[in-house]
């Protein structure tokens, strides 16, 4: 009985290595750098948040913020003040996607914003499209 027995445990390893062996085998192991980069995109799962600050005539404003997050995190990143500009986005917000992810708030200086006829002040207020007044727009419906 114990000579079946081993005769049994010594056929299922054989096998078991056979299989194990066959599955090594046809793993396919990186060479390259740019392959082991790949591999490691694809598995990551902590990603880069960067937000530049600079001013609308492209310099530095601010120090670059950044921060590795795990993907579905939610950030939340305060834009610095800087006296005498306005940024153009005061929280930069969102929750961490599966891929790295850059921001950029423009400063504008607040001296440009009050000058009369300044392009960054001016703004067209057409009141309602097309002159319609406060007609209702319905899908389907063709007003002339």
């Amino acid at each position: 009985m114990k000579k079946v027995l081993c005769a049994v445990i010594t056929v299922m390893l054989l096998l078991t290595v056979t299989a194990f062996s066959r599955a090594v085998d046809s793993v396919e192991i990186p060479t390259t750098p740019s392959e082991i980069e790949d591999i490691i995109e694809e598995h990551q799962t902590v990603y880069r948040l960067t937000v530049h600050y600079i001013y609308y005539d492209g310099r530095t404003a601010a120090a670059t913020y950044t921060a590795q997050l795990d993907v579905g995190a939610a950030y939340s990143v305060i834009s610095p003040e800087i006296s005498g500009y306005i940024p153009s986005t005061y929280v930069v917000s969102g929750v961490m996607p599966a891929r790295n992810v850059e921001y950029t708030v423009v400063y504008i200086p607040i001296e440009g914003l009050m000058r009369p006829g300044s392009p960054l002040l001016t703004i067209e207020d057409y009141e309602t499209p097309l002159g319609l007044g406060a007609s209702i727009m319905n899908v389907g419906i063709c007003i002339e």
